[in-house]
């Protein structure tokens, strides 16, 4: 019997191995549609869906509008993950960035510049390497492109993006805030080279969601499968809803 529940134990650590849950989620300054700065409302929602790497965008930390608000010692004490934190610029007295959070040692990060004209705001992709339980190398990437219409940064963005993820082999996800819509031109341009985790639900604005803008990609045939993908229906905490996405490892 002890020996049926040892296997029963290790087939059960085995399959858990081989699954990892990823969430993108714009957090608008830790500020809520009901106008209040809430951060620990934000790692509520985040830990409610135990993922294992989060990709966070439109972080402050340490700006005045925030309170001076200590981002990096908060997400890291709250949720227990490794915090990894990218400055796209520096305001009101702090930095306006990016942030990954992740249950997995990270064993390497990056940050590269994208492609932004001086009038508009810089733009940055998060590039890190993480250990899984598996003992596979596993790159993550995390983004918030150019908000702009028409006149937009985002195709020279993408373009660079895509560059790295062809440099880049073996398991890679992509995700963040790319503020375009499933077939437009910037997602066009990883046609055959990551997949989509599709959904057509809409996850701006939060309270009436009339757009899909926040997305999950992978490398296909380096291991990885989507098995479920889902926008969580949080319609306070920030303007975007967080999406989550779960995956098969072999």
């Amino acid at each position: 019997m002890k020996r049926i529940f040892s296997l029963m134990i290790l087939l059960l650590v085995l399959t858990g191995c081989n699954r990892i849950t990823v969430m993108s989620y714009n957090i608008h300054a830790m500020r809520g549609m009901d106008k209040i700065l809430d951060a620990q409302r934000i790692a509520d929602v985040i830990l409610a869906e135990k993922p294992d790497l989060v990709g966070l965008q439109e972080v402050d930390h340490l700006t005045v509008r925030s309170g001076n608000f200590d981002a990096l010692t908060f997400f890291e004490e709250y949720t227990g993950m490794h915090v990894i934190y990218m400055k796209t610029f520096d305001y009101q007295g702090g930095a306006f960035g990016n942030m990954i959070l992740s249950r997995f040692p990270v064993l390497s990060q990056q940050e590269i510049r994208l492609p932004s004209r001086e009038a508009y705001e810089p733009r940055l992709l998060m590039r890190v390497s993480v250990l899984t339980d598996k003992g596979d190398t596993l790159y993550f990437y995390n983004t918030h492109l150019d908000h702009h219409g028409e006149d937009s940064d985002r195709p020279a963005q993408m373009r660079k993006i895509a560059e790295i993820l062809s440099a880049d082999s073996g398991k890679r996800i992509l995700l963040g805030d790319m503020n375009c819509q499933p077939g437009s031109e910037p997602l066009n341009m990883l046609n055959g080279l990551m997949n989509r985790c599709h959904s057509n639900e809409k996850t701006y604005p939060a309270d009436q969601p009339e757009r899909i803008i926040d997305h999950v990609y992978y490398a296909p045939g380096e291991g990885l499968r989507c098995s479920s993908f889902s926008v969580i229906p949080e319609k306070v905490a920030s303007d975007h809803r967080p999406v989550v996405a779960h995956f098969r490892l072999r």
